[in-house]
């Protein structure tokens, strides 16, 4: 819960220039509802990172193909 300011039941953070606002929830617990968006926010993010890496492999692959032609 590192970077997170925690005001009452609520918390904000900023990522990538926005504010992030989270609140506890019918669950009350608010740490819970922060560790939930870290872990969608990891998840999310490692997808998105084998997508670009999926995108250069591809492009180095046409690259050599034609280097090689």
């Amino acid at each position: 819960m590192y970077g997170w300011v925690i005001l009452g039941d609520a918390a904000t953070r900023r990522v990538n220039g926005q504010e992030i606002i989270i609140t506890a929830g019918k669950s009350g617990n608010l740490g819970a509802a922060i560790r939930a968006w870290e872990d969608n926010e990891r998840h999310r993010m490692a997808y998105e990172l084998g997508n670009l890496g999926r995108l250069v492999n591809d492009a180095l692959d046409r690259l050599r193909q034609a280097r090689d032609s």
